[in-house]
């Protein structure tokens, strides 16, 4: 005789209720199978899947004493399975939306991090490499670029020609581009 028909789904209940461990184990190998396919059809997800069986077994075991079962055995551990499936997918799905946020919250620190620190050592390495130049380019220099002169309002001011103002920021940015290229 097969041992999964030793006992209808009435009497299993009736004797999990007086706390039979052989009751519990019945109803165990009987509908293990049935129900891990159940939840892993939903789930898609051979881990979560049997957690939510090995929840339900265990949920099971703990109130099997003041166990109230309207239905069927059968149709109460399809519900359960089916609750603890959608719970799991709800808590999947929250977790999935909070390891997103963090992924792009990290990243946009990360990048925000990275950015401010560039900047710093450019302008650092900016600074100093201004700070090299001759006297008369690093004039030159400055007033163009951190005082937002005109090619003609430095050369009036220096006294002297528009071109050789031009010439010489090119000749700046030239060496300065040369010197810098690790930030480019």
């Amino acid at each position: 005789m097969d041992k999964n028909l030793l006992h209808t789904d009435g009497d299993l209940t009736e004797l999990l209720r007086k706390g039979s461990h052989n009751a519990f184990r019945e109803i165990y190998d009987r509908y293990w199978p049935v129900l891990y396919m159940h939840a892993y059809r939903m789930l898609r997800d051979e881990g979560t899947a049997m957690d939510v069986i090995q929840d339900v077994f265990t949920d099971l075991w703990l109130k099997g004493e003041s166990l109230q079962i309207n239905l069927s055995l059968k149709a109460y551990l399809y519900m359960a399975v089916r609750y603890r499936t959608l719970d799991a997918l709800r808590k999947s799905s929250q977790h999935d939306k909070f390891l997103s946020y963090m992924i792009d919250f990290a990243r946009e620190g990360q990048n925000t991090t990275d950015e401010a620190i560039s900047l710093r050592e450019f302008t650092k390495r900016m600074e100093a490499e201004v700070a090299q130049l001759p006297p008369r380019m690093r004039e030159i220099f400055e007033l163009s670029r951190l005082e937002g002169k005109s090619n003609k309002s430095i050369a009036d001011e220096l006294d002297i020609t528009d071109h050789t103002v031009k010439k010489t920021l090119n000749r700046v940015l030239h060496i300065l581009r040369s010197k810098l290229t690790l930030f480019f």
